[in-house]
């Protein structure tokens, strides 16, 4: 019987934090983010490119502004290499409707292993 009490009220104190909208992480926790690599492609289901994120379009960007992600994809997806290179194009090869590829533009510089 005193079993089924500490599971019942488990239960309910993961329902309340879930209807709640809080949760079972420490602040502390809360706030370590995940901070990505440079030239990492990922899939968000988002209308906008989150901050530090671009969509994968295809399109140009300027080399002088973004040289860390250039030394990492150099005109492997376009531009001349010189003023303006080119992100990779995944339109139309979204796994899902609404869903993106993005391709991080800060963040961590990946190390040569």
């Amino acid at each position: 019987m005193k079993n089924h009490f500490w599971k019942k009220a488990a239960v309910l104190s993961l329902l309340a934090v879930i209807l709640l909208g809080g949760t079972a992480i420490s602040p502390k926790q809360a706030h370590a983010g995940y901070e990505p690599y440079i030239g990492e492609i990922t899939v968000y289901p988002y209308m906008f490119a989150p901050k530090g994120w671009l969509k994968c379009e295809g399109q140009l960007l300027s080399i002088s502004q973004n040289t860390a992600l250039f030394s990492l994809l150099g005109t492997n997806f376009g531009g001349d290499g010189m003023s303006t290179f080119a992100l990779p194009d995944l339109r139309g090869a979204s796994p899902l409707p609404n869903v993106n590829y993005y391709i991080a533009t800060e963040g961590v510089y990946p190390s040569r292993p």
